[in-house]
C-alpha cells in the first residue's frame, strides 16, 4: 500500500484539480504589484496520475496482471 492515506490522497487529487482549473485560466497574474505564477500544466498532470493511481489502489481499481493463459486444441 502506498504511504499516503487514503483521505490525503483524495484531498490532494482534489487540490490538484483545482490548480488544473485555475491555470486554465492563466499561467500568471499581478495585483497591486504583487504576483503569482502557476506551475506547469505537465506537472499538474503528473500530480493528478500520481494520486490517481494512489487512489485506485486504495478503491482496488489498480492494473491487473494476467497470469497466463493456455489454449488446447481438440
Amino acid at each position: 500500500m502506498p504511504i499516503t492515506s487514503y483521505e490525503d490522497a483524495k484531498a490532494d487529487y482534489k487540490l490538484w484539480k483545482e490548480a488544473e482549473r485555475a491555470l486554465a485560466t492563466g499561467t500568471s497574474y499581478t495585483i497591486a504589484g504583487r504576483s503569482l505564477t502557476r506551475t506547469d500544466m505537465a506537472v499538474v498532470n503528473e500530480k493528478l496520475r500520481y494520486y490517481g493511481r494512489i487512489i485506485d489502489q486504495y478503491e482496488g481499481r489498480g492494473k491487473r496482471k494476467m497470469r497466463g493463459i493456455t489454449t488446447f486444441d481438440r
